[in-house]
C-alpha cells in the first residue's frame, strides 16, 4: 500500500514508535477526553496524552489515481477520508477494495506495512474493509 518510503522526524517519532507497535496514536485532552487528529497543533500547555486508537471508522470520501507504468499498462490506487469511531478524519489509502463501488459509510480498519525495505522505512497504517481483517497488527 505504501507508495513511497517514509522515515521519521523528532515530532512524528512518537507516532511510529506506535504504528511499530501496531497501535494508531492519537493526541487526546485529558481534561475533556477529546481525540483530536495528529496534525493538530499542540500548545507546550496544553495537557494531552497519546493514546492507541481503536483502529476502526467509517469511510466518508474517497477517490481513485490512475498510474500509468513505464511499460504501458496502468493501475490504480484508492486513497480516502475515514472517519474514526473516536472522532478525528484520517487521510489514507484504502486497500482491497472496489475502486468502481460506492464506498460511502464502508466500515473499514487499520493494518499496518512497512513504507520501505529499510530498517529507518517506517510502518505506515493504511485501511482495509473492517471483515477482512480482524487482526490490526496483520498487513494485507
Amino acid at each position: 500500500m505504501a507508495l513511497v518510503p517514509v522515515t521519521r522526524d523528532q515530532a512524528s517519532a512518537a507516532f511510529f514508535d506506535g504504528t511499530r507497535r501496531g497501535e494508531l496514536l492519537l493526541p487526546r485532552r485529558r481534561d475533556t477526553g477529546e481525540h483530536l487528529s495528529p496534525h493538530t497543533p499542540i500548545a507546550p500547555d496544553d495537557d494531552v496524552e497519546q493514546v492507541a486508537a481503536a483502529g476502526t471508522g467509517r469511510v466518508v470520501s474517497w477517490t481513485v489515481v490512475h498510474h500509468k507504468l513505464p511499460d504501458g499498462g496502468t493501475f490504480r490506487v484508492v486513497a480516502g477520508i475515514v472517519e474514526l469511531d473516536e472522532g478525528p478524519w484520517w487521510w489514507t489509502g484504502l486497500a482491497d477494495v472496489d475502486p468502481d463501488a460506492d464506498l460511502t459509510d464502508l466500515r473499514v480498519r487499520v493494518a499496518f506495512e512497512p513504507s520501505g525495505p529499510n530498517p529507518d522505512h517506517e510502518v505506515v497504517p493504511y485501511f482495509v474493509p473492517e471483515n477482512l481483517l480482524q487482526d490490526p497488527t496483520l498487513g494485507a
